[in-house]
């Protein structure tokens, strides 16, 4: 595989974080009116990203070890946060939608994905599936509109919510052993790619289920006590999440898996005092998933469009956001008695986004090289995503209203309220 050559950051990390805030800032200050436009912040902030990385500076550098440690920290915190606010002993909660889009959706559109590019690109098996996990995973932060809307059944809102907050975290292992096939495929010794996988994985989920224990009961018993107050709570779990992936990824396991499993863990055994684990996703974790989207903009997204989109990475990404997602998703909920308008909303709002940025990045850690396209389609694909999903979330939230399900229908049941991300 031929590898990617990158520009050089021409100015000073500083300077590209100066214009981030700027930018950031500039967005915050319009956010109230946001809705009204059809807009969402994500849109907005990797829009003027792409305007700073293609007319200001020179485009950014993802791969560069700042940038790619804040990007690889955000989504480790996201997803610790994530899991924390879905509160596992009501996943079902009456209506198996969301286990069914997790359990057999996500499987499926991971290999509908890679039957779909290793087909069109003529890919090797281990890129094809590696492609499929990074465009699978969704992303909440490009959904606020329909988490919000009061058009959308609270079942369907809290569908999306639930999948979104955990499907990333279930298709980190699953990159990994696609990580394992590449290696494998080039060369590297089949027995010694499935230990060092298995690893990963192992002393992910054994560093999670410690830390998110030993977490549960410091703080819990903290928060007994009265030793800690609401706010060094908070800031007690963001900095124990920090330390999970920081200490398993410094003894070769997976940081994203410890964290994914830690946030879950510390939820549960202390749910009725777990307000501070998801409040950080609401504040400090939303403005650095909006960090990560001006880096993006900057970065590989003003690097794809200077050099020209290529039409396979277009066609890859449509087929992508328009087939394999709607149609696995509509495949796992055969059955269910949902109306088609529902079916198709729920297909269509799986936009991908950060985690399937930093999927790219880990890949690009643990391989010698790899192919320029592979960048190419995971850039256009979160593009696309970002500006469709972007726009469509109030319009959709609509069409989905006009259908006027009535009372008997099972999207009108009542659901448990998982926190969302705001």
């Amino acid at each position: 595989m031929e590898g990617r050559d990158h520009a050089e950051v021409g100015l000073s990390p500083e300077a590209v974080f100066l214009l981030g805030a700027g930018a950031i800032f500039s967005v915050i200050v319009v956010s109230g009116k946001l809705d009204r436009a059809w807009l969402t912040e994500p849109l907005l902030v990797a829009a003027l990203g792409l305007g700073a990385g293609m007319f200001v500076v020179d485009t950014v550098d993802i791969e560069s070890p700042m940038i790619l440690t804040l990007l690889e920290l955000t989504l480790a915190l996201v997803l610790f946060s994530d899991a924390s606010r879905i509160d596992l002993a009501h996943l079902r909660d009456g209506y198996p939608w969301p286990l069914r889009m997790l359990l057999l959706g996500l499987p499926l559109a991971i290999a509908l994905g890679a039957a779909v590019t290793g087909w069109y690109l003529g890919l090797p098996l281990g890129l094809a599936l590696l492609l499929g996990v990074m465009l699978a995973p969704t992303d909440a932060a490009l959904v606020e509109p329909v988490l919000d809307s009061d058009k959308v059944p609270e079942r369907v809102r809290q569908t999306i919510n639930i999948e979104s907050g955990l499907n990333d975290g279930l298709a980190v292992p699953l990159l990994l052993l696609a990580i394992g096939v590449v290696d494998a495929e080039e060369g590297a010794g089949a027995g010694e790619a499935v230990v060092l996988v298995l690893s990963q994985i192992g002393i992910g989920i054994a560093g999670g289920l410690v830390v998110g224990w030993l977490g549960a009961r410091l703080i819990g018993r903290g928060a007994e006590t009265g030793w800690m107050n609401a706010l060094h709570q908070k800031i007690a779990a963001v900095v124990l999440a920090v330390v999970c992936f920081s200490a398993v990824q410094l003894i070769g396991g997976s940081g994203f898996v410890a964290t994914f499993i830690a946030g879950g863990l510390m939820s549960h055994l202390i749910r009725p005092r777990a307000d501070y684990l998801y409040e950080f996703a609401r504040e400090e974790g939303h403005a650095l998933v909006l960090v990560a989207f001006f880096i993006f903009g900057a970065g590989p997204g003003a690097d794809l469009l200077t050099g020209g989109v290529p039409l396979e990475a277009v066609i890859v990404a449509l087929a992508s956001l328009l087939v394999v997602r709607p149609v696995s998703i509509a495949v796992s909920l055969i059955g269910q008695g949902l109306s088609r308008r529902t079916m198709v909303y729920l297909g269509w709002f799986g936009p991908r986004g950060l985690a399937t940025i930093v999927f790219f990045l880990v890949a690009t850690e643990r391989l010698a090289t790899i192919d320029s396209m592979v960048l190419d389609i995971v850039t256009t694909t979160v593009l696309l995503s970002i500006l469709a999903h972007g726009i469509s979330g109030t319009p959709m939230s609509r069409w989905l209203a006009g259908a006027s399900l009535t009372e008997d229908r099972p999207e009108m049941g009542e659901a448990f309220a998982h926190p969302t991300r705001r």
